[in-house]
This record gives C-alpha cells, sequence and structure tokens, in this order.
C-alpha cells in the first residue's frame, strides 16, 4: 500500500511540475506579445525579425522534448497526433507547442500508469474503511486516466467557446461602427481590440492575432480562414465568409456587417427569450421540494392541533 501512495505522490509532483513548467512558458510568450505590440497597435521594430522571433517561440521546451523522444521510442505515431491535437488547443485557447505533447504523453503514457495503480488498489482488499478508501481511489485513478485528458480539453474549450459566443455580437457592433467611420479593416480591428481588451479578453486575442496575421501575411484570405479554423464557430465562419468576400469582390464591407450585425442581435435576442420560457419549468421542482411542505404545514397545521387536542379530552390525559 506505502509503494501505491508514494508511486501517486510521485505521479502528483510529475506533472504539477509539468503544469507549472507550461505555465511559466505560457507568461513569458505574453510578455514576449506585449513587448512586440506598441500600445497604438503597430508590431515593434517595424516586424524586423519577425520570422526569427517565430520560429523560436515555436519550439518546444526541453522537457517536452524528452517526452516527445519518450513517445517516439515506444511506437507512437507523434506527428499525426500533434497535427489533430493542435487544432483543439488553439479552440481552447492555448496555442502552446508544449501542450499538445504533454497531452499526448498523459494520454499515451500516464494513463496507462494511473490505470494499473487504480487496479492494484481496487484488488489491494482489506476491511472497513481501508477497503471503501482503496475502491474509491481506484475507481477515481482509473477514471482519470481514461478520461481526465479528453474531459479536461474539452472543457476548455467549450468553457472558451461560450466566451466569445457571448462578446461575438458587442464586438460585430463595435466593428460595425468603427467600419461606418471610415476606418480600413486593419485599423478597425485595431480599435476593437484596444476597446475590448478588458471585457472581452479571449476576443480580443483572436482579433489581434488575426490582425497581425493580415500585417505580416502575404495571403490576407488565408489569415481571415485561420480565424474560423480556430475558433470553429459558425458565427466566425460568417463572420470570415462575409470579410472575404468584400477582399475579393470588393461588396460593401458596411453593409455586410449591418446585415450579420442585425441578424446575431436577433439571434441573441431570441436565446434571452428561450432562457426566460425555461424558467417556470426549471422552478417547478424547487417550489414543489420546498414551498409545497410549507403550506401543507400551514394549511394542515391547525388541523392535526385541533385533532390532536380532540384526542386528548376524549382520553382524558
Amino acid at each position: 500500500m506505502s509503494i501505491i501512495l508514494a508511486l501517486v505522490v510521485a505521479g502528483m509532483v510529475f506533472f504539477g511540475y509539468l503544469a507549472f513548467d507550461q505555465h511559466r512558458l505560457a507568461q513569458k510568450r505574453k510578455e514576449s506579445m506585449r513587448a512586440r505590440i506598441s500600445p497604438d497597435g503597430t508590431t515593434a521594430s517595424n516586424y524586423i525579425g519577425e520570422e526569427t522571433r517565430t520560429k523560436s517561440r515555436n519550439e518546444a521546451s526541453p522537457q517536452a522534448k524528452t517526452l516527445l523522444g519518450l513517445l517516439r521510442m515506444m511506437g507512437v505515431n507523434v506527428d499525426e497526433s500533434l497535427s489533430k491535437l493542435e487544432q483543439r488547443f488553439g479552440q481552447a485557447g492555448m496555442p502552446s507547442v508544449d501542450g499538445p505533447i504533454y497531452y499526448l504523453f498523459f494520454q499515451r503514457v500516464a494513463s496507462l500508469v494511473f490505470c494499473v495503480i487504480g487496479l492494484l488498489l481496487l484488488f489491494a482488499g482489506g476491511k472497513g474503511m481501508a477497503h471503501l478508501f482503496n475502491i474509491v481511489a481506484g475507481v477515481l485513478l482509473i477514471g482519470g486516466g481514461l478520461f481526465g485528458p479528453y474531459l479536461f480539453l474539452q472543457n476548455k474549450i467549450d468553457h472558451r467557446r461560450k466566451k466569445l459566443e457571448r462578446a461575438f455580437p458587442d464586438t460585430l457592433d463595435l466593428l460595425l461602427i468603427c467600419v461606418e467611420s471610415g476606418l480600413a479593416l486593419d485599423a478597425a480591428l485595431t480599435r476593437v481590440c484596444n476597446e475590448l481588451g478588458r471585457a472581452f479578453p479571449d476576443m480580443t486575442e483572436e482579433l489581434n492575432r488575426t490582425r497581425l496575421e493580415l500585417a505580416l501575411i502575404n495571403d490576407r484570405v488565408r489569415a481571415l480562414m485561420n480565424l474560423g479554423d480556430r475558433t470553429n464557430m459558425v458565427a466566425f465562419r460568417s463572420l470570415v465568409a462575409a470579410l472575404i468576400q468584400s477582399e475579393r469582390f470588393g461588396t460593401s464591407l458596411t453593409d455586410t456587417l449591418r446585415v450579420l450585425s442585425e441578424d446575431f442581435r436577433l439571434q441573441r435576442l431570441s436565446q434571452a427569450e428561450a432562457k426566460a420560457a425555461r424558467l417556470p419549468v426549471l422552478l417547478t421542482i424547487p417550489l414543489i421540494f420546498l414551498l409545497m411542505p410549507s403550506f401543507m404545514l400551514i394549511v394542515l397545521g391547525p388541523a392535526i392541533v385541533r385533532f390532536a387536542r380532540q384526542g386528548q379530552a376524549v382520553t382524558g390525559q
């Protein structure tokens, strides 16, 4: 039993170190991004050395490279697996090179270790609370090893998608106002990022990355399509399609954004009405279990007390 607990503690310390290292690298990337962007939204040094900085930023850390070599020694098709995970990590708002490697290591190696430890705990036996603790710990380790990585990443994706959906109508309205005032698309995105930086940081991060890609990549259509691929949401794909149409055919960007803004404003209103219509159904169960007992006590309480007093008078007690 002590050996199993030691293995569990060692695993927790190891993955805690990986999480701390990942957080430290993410903070360094954020500071580097802030240093490269001046307050007016233009990149520092007029994009000098951008290719070199991008290459260094996209390199994995030494710890991640070690895990990558270990996975390749075990016969895991790392390139194919990482190519599938990169898009999901981008949708989760974690565009890190090390993140998919840690995820793949946990999914292919650490999960097996957790499952083995969980099975050992399940069949360890014991009496009383010790046996119950072994069963609970074994089930938790097996469940965490099998479904933990997927649930963690999916929860990140869903949480970020909700934030983007909540911020999209306001962002689209502000973008429309900027375009109507005479600003070009790049300047309008810069203005939107400056205005919504504190209210919607996730939306600002996506638009800021798109703005940088529009300035750095020669293919503006590809830069806009990257926004739809990173978010994988219908709202952003509609916006990207409208922007690409304006870029290719020279149609009025103002009219297109106005139509999209009206559509998503009506969609947000319909979603609010749908949530309001669900309230009576959601309140039914609390009303039944909380209000009905007190209501029945108020109605039947006097009758019960009177009946008890009459019974005492008859029996003479």
